[in-house]
């Protein structure tokens, strides 16, 4: 994971660029669906694959799981590249993640992620370290 980002802006078009590193780290027919805390998640065909497959076994019968797996299902969608690099984000998926202009791609824990860039510095805005090393806590030996 680099935790590096990077600022974008969509086009006239509603297109935009998916850094180079990135591409290259995703490959071909990557996905774009919708992430949690207002972000928009970026899958590699063998992390959608895995998505799915997780997807289908769920309660078929418990509704709250069903709901989010045909949300997610629905607003997935498999991102194609221009001859200049840039992706089409549809309007559900920007309705979604409330992007309107400005675009920061991040290489998140999981997968690239790409926010609207005030969700993003709203998400931070209240950042208390210490909670935030409580929650980390189950990753170490000591917790």
């Amino acid at each position: 994971m680099s935790g590096k980002n990077y600022s974008h802006q969509l086009d006239a078009k509603n297109r935009m660029r998916i850094p180079a590193k990135l591409r290259e780290e995703l490959g071909s027919g990557y996905t774009v669906t919708v992430g949690s805390g207002g972000c928009l998640y970026v899958y590699t065909a063998e992390q959608m694959k895995e998505v799915k497959a997780t997807l289908t076994k769920i309660n078929a019968y418990r509704e709250s799981q069903l709901k989010a797996a045909r949300f997610i299902l629905y607003n997935s969608w498999e991102a194609e590249e221009d001859k200049q690099g840039r992706i089409l984000l549809p309007e559900n998926l920007r309705k979604y993640a409330k992007i309107v202009k400005n675009v920061v791609v991040f290489k998140g824990p999981n997968c690239v992620e790409i926010w609207s860039e005030e969700v993003w510095n709203d998400y931070f805005k209240d950042v208390n370290f210490g909670e935030l090393a409580d929650a980390l806590d189950c990753l170490s030996n000591n917790g």
